[in-house]
């Protein structure tokens, strides 16, 4: 009988579950972003960051931190780049009504 690999532990004893609990409530948190700026007349992809965002969090809990620093960079990349199509969106509507 051979020894078990650190993957094969994690994903007989539940590994990675508050990476994934975390990622499905930066999910629900950027879905309700997207739909307030939605209602605002704006088009947002929030709920994508956010996810990796809350990944990146259950990761650190799990101690997994490079997990998390790719994770949360990726989020936080991810979110900066969607405001600043949102800050361009709204400048080129505003310059367009004039």
């Amino acid at each position: 009988m051979r020894d078990l690999n650190n993957h094969e532990v994690e994903a007989v004893s539940g590994g990675w579950i508050l990476s994934d609990i975390g990622a499905s409530i930066g999910y629900a948190i950027g879905t309700i972003i997207d739909r307030g700026a939605t209602a605002g007349g704006l088009e947002t992809t929030a709920k994508n960051s956010f996810q990796e965002i809350g990944s990146g969090i259950g990761k650190i809990l799990e101690l997994n931190i490079s997990g998390a620093i790719t994770d949360i960079g990726k989020g936080v990349s991810d979110a900066l780049k969607n405001t600043v199509k949102v800050i361009e969106g709204i400048k080129n509507s505003s310059s367009s009504s004039s």
